[in-house]
């Protein structure tokens, strides 16, 4: 029993309280410390009043479009995996416990939700906010003024409907794979982890060398996933055998 409430303490500690912790210093202290114009300022071209690369064939087709298509063809993948075995069930299959669509099943469907739910509220986040992208603010050429972090829009100024992250937010929502699994086949849920800070971190990099972004969104967009991922796994357990034993 001791075992048991040591790990759930482990657990809520490096899921939950330094997640917590993290928002603080993204709130307190980030703000302070100018990285967001010292990360862009290289990819700005100060006398022509431009990003150069916001229009780069590379970025616009490979790193924005291509990364974008193949997040959703990984969903998609993960939801046929479930919907076959669906299939499967429906052929009276799942006799043999051991057939890996049987044992995966459930994290599958997991999975797929956690990856939409969390896209999802990212791009609900993103139109409702006042917040500009790095492209059109008045510092960079733009028209629009630059908000700090929960500050209000200024009166004539229009909503610049761009932060979070949603571009990163389909790397990061590969962190779904993490908590799918990680009470069934420990090592994929650390690559499923890596993966999704991977490809979180270079997609919004990306967005990054564009102007469309500073780095404080793509590190709220992390954030805020990695919340619903977790509240996700709180609420709906992606292991059965776990759900009956509470």
């Amino acid at each position: 029993m001791n075992n048991i409430h040591s790990h759930q303490l482990r657990f809520w500690f490096w899921h939950l309280v330094c997640p917590l912790l993290l928002a603080v210093l993204l709130v307190a202290i980030y703000p302070r410390m100018g990285l967001d114009t010292l990360l862009i300022q290289p990819y700005y071209d100060a006398t022509a009043l431009v990003f150069p690369l916001q229009h780069d064939w590379f970025l616009e087709n490979i790193m924005h479009l291509g990364l974008k298509y193949l997040m959703v063809a990984i969903s998609l993948i993960v939801l046929g995996f479930w919907l076959l075995g669906l299939k499967v069930w429906a052929h009276n299959s799942f006799v043999n416990k051991r057939v890996w669509i049987h044992k995966y099943h459930r994290p599958f469907i997991w999975m797929f939700v956690g990856m939409l739910v969390s896209t999802t509220v990212i791009s609900v986040l993103k139109h409702l906010s006042e917040h500009a992208c790095p492209w059109d603010l008045l510092m960079y050429g733009g028209t629009q003024p630059f908000l700090p972090l929960f500050s209000e829009l200024p009166s004539g100024a229009s909503a610049g409907h761009c932060f979070p992250g949603g571009h990163a937010s389909g790397g990061f929502a590969l962190m779904a794979a993490y908590f799918a699994f990680r009470d069934t086949e420990p090592k994929w849920a650390k690559l499923g982890l890596l993966a999704g800070m991977l490809f979180g971190s270079v997609m919004g990099w990306a967005q990054m060398m564009r102007g469309a972004h500073f780095m404080s969104h793509n590190l709220w967009t992390a954030w805020i996933i990695w919340m619903i991922l977790l509240t996700q796994y709180s609420l709906w357990s992606p292991n059965a055998a776990k759900t009956k034993a509470q």
